[in-house]
């Protein structure tokens, strides 16, 4: 199973849970808030037709260094046990179906990332374990970061390493950010031994937040980002029909380069008559030179209740156009083009989520300064049908997920 399509799990544990506060300082005057930090954060994910789980398990430690720095550590670990699909082609009835790895068609077992035969007895069982650590140093009017991560897994080892530069002006009102991180990765595929492959990836950000009034804060930022080397996914296969009757099977072949941009903008409304409730509003646009197009809208309500309890409803709407190689199954036209996947991330579709979170906090609990427990849940569903304008050839692809997670932060 390809890093890109654990990496999309983890992406969903971590946005559904609220950042570990932990890794979060309060900057005051150019000093940071003098107390230790620990966090940890569990979060469980399911595929429908039982199809993907996923476990992960994060810590993070932070502790001030004098007055002007902190330095923290995040650790993670996901297990992923299951199938995913390998590739397309057509049932007895002429209609495409995903073909799953470890499923037998027609006698032929297909592969995933480890053997049917492994310790959790599925076709894909793997664990990543990674560590990132990080130093702040904060400024009378902003602070700069330095961070890094490794990770390592069955198939895969990825190193970064990046730097984020924060300025405040306009009496602290406005604060402009800008951040670059490189990233160096190496696939190992356990089907096909002879590959190693690696790619390497670059983010820059350029962003600014403005306080509107005393309750109103807005945030917009553009990302750019540039992939090249090793993209495409070596356990997915493309089915090739041609009109003489004959097929085959080639490997997935993605373009070696990829170019990103994306625009985010985040509204946050402070409404104190409704005892300090918060209304969230986010957009994000994003274009890639591979022809794939999405737009994400969310919105969140934050409400205490009392007593140191907080509900946080939200909702998100997603929906991509299909990649400009993308092929539910292969055939002449595509075959001249060099490349194609008929990977279903890269089809065009929509998908719809909707979650809850509930937490706790306590303040009086000595030696505590802060105790703070979250659960939360959210279902998922992606389809065709949801993507913007329509689109019914993707459907066979449709499913959906179940994640929940729980939390807990302490400071000290």
């Amino acid at each position: 199973m390809s890093n890109q399509e654990k990496s999309n799990f983890v992406a969903c544990l971590s946005i559904a849970a609220l950042a570990l506060p932990g890794l979060m300082q309060t900057a005051v005057a150019g000093r940071t808030e003098e107390s230790y930090n620990a966090d940890f954060q569990y979060g469980h994910y399911s595929e429908s037709s039982s199809r993907i789980d996923v476990n992960t398990y994060e810590g993070a430690l932070s502790a001030p260094i004098g007055r002007s720095m902190t330095a923290s550590v995040a650790l993670v670990k996901d297990i992923v046990a299951g199938a995913s699909p390998r590739y397309n082609d057509y049932d007895s009835k002429g209609n495409v179906r995903q073909v799953l790895s470890g499923q037998n068609v027609s006698g032929a077992l297909v592969s995933g990332a480890s053997p049917v035969n492994s310790q959790c007895g599925k076709s894909i069982c793997d664990s990543r374990d990674g560590i990132s650590p990080s130093l702040t140093y904060f400024f009378d009017s902003g602070s700069i970061n330095l961070n890094g991560g490794f990770s390592r897994e069955n198939d895969y080892t990825s190193r970064y390493v990046g730097t984020t530069i924060s300025k405040d002006f306009n009496k602290k009102l406005t604060t402009a950010n800008f951040g670059v991180s490189l990233a160096f990765d190496e696939i190992d595929p356990t089907n096909r031994p002879t590959l190693r492959g690696s790619k390497t990836s670059q983010q820059y950000l350029l962003g600014v937040s403005q306080i509107i009034n005393k309750d109103s804060l807005i945030l917009s930022n553009v990302t750019f980002g540039y992939n090249t080397g090793y993209l495409s996914d070596p356990y997915k296969l493309v089915y090739f029909s041609f009109d003489d009757g004959s097929f085959d099977f080639r490997r997935d072949t993605r373009p070696r380069e990829k170019f990103q941009f994306a625009w985010l903008t985040q509204y946050i409304r402070h409404f104190g008559e409704l005892n300090d409730a918060a209304l969230h509003i986010d957009y994000r646009f994003s274009t890639d030179s591979w022809g794939v197009n999405a737009h994400t809208a969310e919105a969140s309500w934050h409400q205490p209740v009392g007593d140191g309890w907080q509900i946080i409803p939200r909702v998100r709407y997603y929906s991509q156009d299909q990649a400009d190689f993308y092929t539910v199954v292969g055939d002449g036209n595509a075959l001249q083009k060099g490349v194609y996947s008929s990977d279903y991330r890269l089809a065009g579709f929509g998908a719809v989520t909707a979650g809850i979170h509930v937490s706790k906090e306590f303040t009086e609990l000595k030696p505590l300064s802060h105790l703070k427990f979250q659960v939360g849940g959210e279902y998922y569903n992606h389809s065709a049908g949801l993507q913007l304008g329509g689109n019914s050839a993707s459907n066979f692809a449709d499913f959906n997920y179940f994640l929940i997670t729980g939390s807990f932060n302490m400071r000290f």
